[in-house]
């Protein structure tokens, strides 16, 4: 049950953000080095690496046209030359030929115009298609970086609140470490000006305790 709410959850978000991006300028992210910064392959989801796939033969396909469109002129003038150069009124010797030719180029020149228009309607649709793979690659990485960006904004404000009264449990720690210090530095001045120094060092012999930098501490005699 958790998970088709999850997966519904997705869903709405998915389409949300896509109708968020209609009309806007997205980069072609699998072009852009800025991308492959943010998204090394370690990073990327089987949702991604699929999307990424799919946007790569949509450019590849792309290309593959335009080229294909450019080597279909290239056929056509040089088909368009050979059917000038066969033409025939059937008086030549070689009339017979000629005509196969010209049957030969007038069918190449008909397949030719059918690859050609197919390649024109690819080229036609083929931008829309990128652009939608392109933002549905885009809403897929912002997903997975809004959940990182939460989770890290959550334990941000927790180590924050950490830190808070860490400082606040170390000034009242520090304050009363002085307060001992100040504490045993009168208590070990009275000792001595009560027993002497004598005395004193007898039951310090005993006992490991702070007595302050006694360079510093002057006892009276």
């Amino acid at each position: 049950m958790n998970r088709r709410k999850k997966r519904q959850e997705d869903e709405i978000m998915t389409e949300y953000f896509l109708d968020a991006l209609e009309n806007k300028q997205v980069p072609l992210l699998t072009l852009d080095a800025r991308w492959h910064e943010l998204f090394p392959d370690f990073r990327k989801t089987g949702e991604i690496k699929a999307l990424e796939k799919k946007l790569n033969k949509l450019l590849q396909k792309q290309g593959q046209t335009n080229n294909d469109l450019k080597e279909y002129e290239k056929a056509k003038k040089v088909l368009m030359k050979n059917i000038v150069n066969n033409m025939t009124d059937g008086h030549e010797v070689d009339s017979p030929i000629r005509s196969m030719k010209q049957d030969r180029n007038q069918k190449l020149l008909a397949d030719l115009k059918e690859k050609k228009e197919k390649a024109e309607q690819v080229q036609r649709e083929i931008p829309q298609e990128i652009e939608e793979a392109n933002k549905e690659l885009l809403v897929a990485c912002m997903k997975v970086c809004y959940r990182e960006l939460m989770d890290n904004t959550y334990e941000i404000e927790e180590i924050d609140e950490w830190v808070k009264e860490t400082r606040e449990k170390l000034k009242e720690e520090i304050l009363k470490k002085q307060d001992m210090e100040m504490r045993n530095t009168q208590m070990y001045k009275y000792m001595h000006n009560l027993l002497g120094a004598e005395v004193v060092e007898i039951f310090d012999s005993k006992h490991q305790v702070w007595k302050g930098n006694l360079e510093e501490n002057q006892f009276d005699e």
